[in-house]
């Protein structure tokens, strides 16, 4: 007996879920959704799916477990809702909306619903052994009290080029600093000062800014910054340059995941390549994002808790409220509660 699960979106990120249903062996890929029939189509054909136009569609045709939503953040939305009130089981992508009204929205109809359905949010590093364990850590006062952080998440620039402004950065990457901040300091950010420089974008021609740098301060009185750009170059070894650093009064923690262990030095290149993320070994997806996926199954079939729920994304979304109200009146912003 597997678990029939439908993916919502034929994009980028759609696809590397209709994979990673498509392989795991206790799940089946039911139904791929997307309102482009042409790309729909084409990727529900490559993975032995049929394709549906709507959700409400696939939901009439096929007997449904759960749902993989995909869709471009604003869409999260209405889809998100739709499949909490059909009962179904949600692994919906980071960030729960691209609104805080957005997230509420989706948090109210969960909690009025009082569903049965279990809801995992895409913030896909909950699933990496090394930030679980520096959470584990710290939550373990083995650092003691924190004092400050500092979280950096540097990728090439074909990452913005391709985003070319359709997501603000500190949105399309900062979301997963965000979380990690209020997740492994256990205590939210309460007050946030946030500025931008743009000058790699603009000068190919692409909307959006380089970097986001966020001052931050946290409801246990810890201080640090966020630092979120694509600025590397295309040929740089690992494809990303990321470090999350916490400081507390006894000692510190840190996760490095620039390199992760292994290196390839030829005649043509030398690389760091991919171990943790979503490798492909043996022609599967391995790694985290996958990882994500099995844990997912897990919540449906033993009733296990998520790892990061609604609320807690609710609350990453208010942040990035926040460093909206700090861009657009160059100060200090409050969270709200």
């Amino acid at each position: 007996m597997t678990t029939n699960i439908a993916v919502v979106g034929a994009g980028r990120m759609g696809q590397v879920h209709c994979r990673i249903v498509a392989e795991n062996p206790r799940a089946t890929l039911a139904a791929v959704v997307d309102p482009f029939e042409d790309s729909g189509r084409r990727v529900a054909t490559q993975y032995g799916a049929p394709w549906f136009p709507t959700l409400s569609a696939a939901r009439e045709a096929v007997a449904l477990d759960g749902v993989v939503i995909a869709v471009p953040d604003k869409l999260h939305v209405g889809v998100t809702v739709e499949a909490i009130e059909a009962g179904l089981h949600v692994l919906v992508e980071k960030p729960l909306a691209d609104t805080l009204e957005g997230a509420r929205t989706i948090a109210d109809d969960a909690a009025a619903k009082a569903t049965a359905s279990k809801v995992l949010v895409g913030h896909v590093l909950r699933h990496d052994p090394r930030f679980r364990s520096a959470a584990k850590t710290v939550a373990a006062g083995t650092v003691g009290d924190p004092v400050h952080f500092r979280a950096a998440r540097i990728v090439p620039r074909s990452v913005g080029f391709a985003n070319n402004g359709a997501s603000p950065i500190y949105m399309y990457q900062g979301i997963h600093d965000i979380d990690l901040v209020q997740w492994i300091s256990g205590s939210p950010i309460v007050r946030v000062s946030a500025t931008t420089a743009a000058k790699v974008l603009p000068a190919a021609g692409k909307e959006g800014v380089d970097v986001a740098l966020i001052l931050a301060e946290l409801e246990n009185g810890a201080v640090g910054t966020i630092e979120i750009s694509w600025v590397l170059p295309d040929s740089t070894p690992s494809g990303l340059a990321s470090q999350f650093d916490l400081y507390g009064t006894d000692g510190n923690i840190k996760v490095d995941v620039t390199a992760e262990g292994i290196s390839l030095d030829t005649l043509d290149e030398f690389r760091l390549p991919n171990t943790m993320l979503d490798p492909e070994l043996d022609g599967r997806l391995e790694g985290v994002v996958p990882q994500q996926f099995d844990y997912f199954l897990q919540m449906v079939e033993f009733d296990l808790p998520s790892r990061i729920g609604i609320e807690e994304a609710v609350s990453a979304a208010r942040v990035l409220d926040a460093i909206d109200d700090s861009l657009r009146t160059r100060t200090w912003a409050e969270v709200s509660r």
